[in-house]
């Protein structure tokens, strides 16, 4: 249960310093530039980052259900806390899938460790709750 947790808190770290990575300065919005933006489309590869975070994200669910199936899980409030801080930490990962502006090659790279860490995070998790089970 403490592997589980510290892989918990080290996916919520790495989705944080994605959150992170994101340009210090805001740019000026202007009509050409929401025009700019509409126009704009993803490129290859961050529609593929966007298809492995998805995955991921779906992966975890699976995880999440696992964890909500079982009465004795869910009366450990550290796993629960640590799962729906995990929970909002993807979510606020998926945000920046909404303009290619904000995937820059940083941020990018962020994700992409955010993701490997994530799917470790459920290779471990899935291995704990087959263990719970039996």
């Amino acid at each position: 249960m403490k592997k589980l947790l510290v892989l918990i808190m080290a996916l919520t770290m790495t989705l944080s310093l994605a959150a992170c990575g994101g340009s210090d300065s805001a740019p000026a919005t202007s009509p050409s530039t929401s025009a700019q933006v509409e126009n704009t489309e993803f490129t290859a590869e961050q529609q593929a980052l966007a298809q492995d975070f998805m995955s991921m994200a779906e992966e975890f669910d699976a995880i999440a259900d696992k964890v909500n199936a079982s009465p004795e899980l869910l009366e450990n409030e550290e796993l629960v806390t640590a799962m729906n801080d995990l929970s909002s930490e993807i979510i606020k990962a998926d945000e920046y899938f909404a303009s290619p502006e904000t995937l820059t090659p940083e941020v990018m790279g962020a994700l992409t460790v955010a993701i490997e860490v994530g799917r470790s995070f459920i290779a471990e998790a899935g291995a704990a709750l087959d263990e719970v089970s039996q």
